[in-house]
């Protein structure tokens, strides 16, 4: 039986992106929800193999919006179920936060391309990779930390489980969006806004090939064959 995978999105651009193309190249069943509706919007655990937490503008420490505490349930019922999952960033600290991690303030935000320091390269490619975030994880108990820069931890490891910081999924679309919104409001600079830009070629194309390996890694875990 082909493996059922759920990506949970929190708004429009929060898509699966290269992971989500991915996951259809592997002719895995494939779905998205948009976690931000409330819990009547989430799938049913029992209906899914893999769970794919993609990530927000939001914070995961902010207790008063009632869908992240809705998804936060679904994602502690997941974990006892045993389905894995794969956390992106705001996904990547919900599920720290389920497994016994915290979450808090990074030192600094981190805006841009920025390559890793990774204990094991096979499942955690060093990148470049873009990141775009203001806290961070730590890992949660019983976790390898496998990546990091001199900010923050960026990729944690435990069992069926992964979390990362970075953004595998980025395709210049969704980057550009981001860049606009960003720019709307002033929480990026013109300097920050052309490095993440220039992280594609001509053909707004980035480096696919190693976010495409990060999720046959994280499927392999799972126990389905790629």
């Amino acid at each position: 039986m082909t493996a059922r995978v759920a990506f949970l999105q929190h708004s429009e651009w929060d898509t699966p992106g290269i992971l989500g193309e991915r996951s259809r190249e592997l002719r895995f069943t494939t779905e998205t929800f948009r976690a931000d509706r409330g819990a009547d919007a989430l799938p049913h655990p029992g209906a899914i193999d893999l769970l794919v937490i993609m990530g927000s503008a939001e914070s995961a420490t902010n207790r008063q919006l009632r869908w992240i505490d809705d998804e936060r349930r679904l994602v502690a019922h997941a974990v006892s179920a045993g389905i894995p999952m794969l956390g992106v960033c705001f996904g990547g600290q919900l599920l720290a936060q389920v497994l016994g991690g915290e979450v808090d303030r990074a030192p600094r935000s981190e805006i841009g391309w920025r390559r890793l320091d990774t204990d094991d390269p096979e499942r955690i490619p060093s990148g470049p990779w873009v990141v775009w975030h203001e806290d961070a994880f730590s890992a949660p108990p019983g976790a390898d930390a496998a990546a990091r820069t001199e900010v923050s931890l960026h990729a944690y490891i435990l069992g069926v489980h992964t979390g990362v910081q970075f953004h595998p999924e980025v395709t210049w679309d969704i980057v550009a969006h981001w860049v606009d919104d960003a720019r709307t409001d002033g929480r990026i600079t013109n300097t920050e806004a052309a490095e993440l830009l220039s992280g594609f070629d001509g053909k707004e194309s980035g480096p696919e090939d190693q976010a495409r390996r990060l999720f046959d890694r994280f499927v392999e875990r799972a126990g389905h064959s790629i």
